[in-house]
């Protein structure tokens, strides 16, 4: 098979984190402006190596490890971006708490409000359908993102995000992954970057999965500094609300692989596979991020402490708390129609360009209470997901 394509694809791709390395090796001086974008291609170009690394590795893994981390691997750039924020905030402290969050609510909206409702559109699309219908094996994640959400809104209420918090998500992730490697899942079909890896032979397969991890990870390590920092100096030039551009425009970097590789997915009518690995990824970020900021937090401080909150970081919480909820309200039965794909487009959309505090409470209210009768109406499909996990378990 001719791999062409893929190979100045790869190479394409790799190809954009060269300007900010070279940049970096000459110290060469740039405007705000230009730091953040040549730093952001960086990342969207490590984002890509990473995700393209991770699938091609499963065929050399055992799979029920390449479930419990090849997830995680893909979403790495997520965390080293609020990894950031989060180390900054306890040694530097300052506004510094507030992105921490405002990157980590962000991150968890983009992925419902446009990643969610994005595919399922496609989706319709390309079945001539105005629903979609997911497959049995996707109850795991439908579960712990409901536990995880339910806990979540303990958070606003309380106004810190404390070790305990950090203690309770690590530990939903952890059951998580322990019952995802015993979940049966689809067979993993390659294409694009990965088919041309795996066409490899075996030792060159091998060398060059760890070959892009590790320059993927160095060159993430190299740009989220610049990155963040530039992003943070763009914004306070540009008069444009640091923490909207913490909030919005970081996760768009970090987060493009997830959604092309969900959009690549659907045009291949893997539907359940496109919406397995976007609910996925909700499932870490919702879990495993909260908690990673919490104790990178107070590593960074030297002590153990909760990470505060003010009131407009307690309003972002609840309002990704209650997006969350009403999302697993759709799926507990498996479907998703473009009614709901449509609302949840529209109710992100309107609390993207109206980000105030009375804007923030109403959408929140109108998540939760289009969700409750939700609840009500598929409350036989909730007990149906326990019993999923309970299989698994036994």
């Amino acid at each position: 098979m001719d791999f062409r394509k893929e190979k100045s694809q790869l190479l394409l791709i790799a190809s954009l984190s060269l300007p900010w390395l070279i940049s970096l090796t000459l110290d060469y001086p740039h405007l705000p402006i230009i730091q953040t974008f040549l730093s952001g291609m960086a990342v969207i170009s490590a984002s890509f190596l990473i995700s393209w690394a991770a699938e091609t590795a499963e065929m050399d893994v055992p799979r029920s490890f390449s479930l419990a981390i090849v997830a995680l691997l893909a979403v790495l750039p997520e965390y080293a971006v609020d990894g950031y924020f989060a180390w900054k905030a306890g040694s530097v402290g300052g506004d510094y708490v507030h992105y921490a969050t405002a990157n980590m609510t962000g991150a968890n909206r983009l992925l419902i409000g446009i990643g969610w409702s994005l595919i399922a559109f496609l989706a319709f699309k390309a079945m001539k359908t105005k629903e979609v219908k997911l497959d049995e094996g996707i109850r795991l994640e439908i579960l712990f993102l409901l536990l995880a959400t339910l806990y979540a809104f303990t958070i606003p209420l309380k106004g810190s995000i404390s070790p305990f918090d950090a203690i309770v998500f690590v530990s939903l992730y952890a059951a998580y992954v322990f019952l995802a490697t015993k979940a049966e899942r689809e067979e993993v079909e390659m294409g694009g970057v990965p088919a041309y890896l795996c066409s490899l032979k075996t030792g060159q397969r091998r060398l060059s999965v760890v070959l892009l991890f590790l320059f993927a990870g160095s060159v993430i390590l190299l740009s989220v500094e610049a990155f963040s920092e530039g992003l943070l100096e763009t914004a306070r030039i540009f008069g444009v609300d640091e923490f909207l551009a913490v909030q919005w425009i970081a996760p768009l970097a970090s987060e493009s692989p997830e959604l092309i590789v969900a959009v690549y997915f659907v045009k291949r009518m893997r539907v359940t596979a496109s919406m397995n690995a976007l609910i996925s990824s909700k499932v870490n970020q919702w879990t495993l991020l909260i908690g990673t900021i919490a104790v990178i937090y107070s590593i960074s401080a030297f002590k153990l402490q909760s990470l505060p909150l003010d009131a407009r970081q307690s309003e972002e919480v609840l309002l990704t708390a209650a997006q969350s909820i009403f999302a697993v309200a759709i799926l507990l039965d498996l479907k998703i129609s473009w009614k709901e794909a449509f609302a949840l487009l529209t109710l992100f959309i309107v609390q993207l360009l109206l980000p105030g505090v009375e804007i923030r409470y109403i959408i929140s209210a109108v998540y939760i209470a289009l969700a409750i009768p939700i609840f009500v109406k598929k409350r036989h499909e909730v007990v149906e997901n326990f019993r999923a996990v309970k299989r698994l378990i036994s």
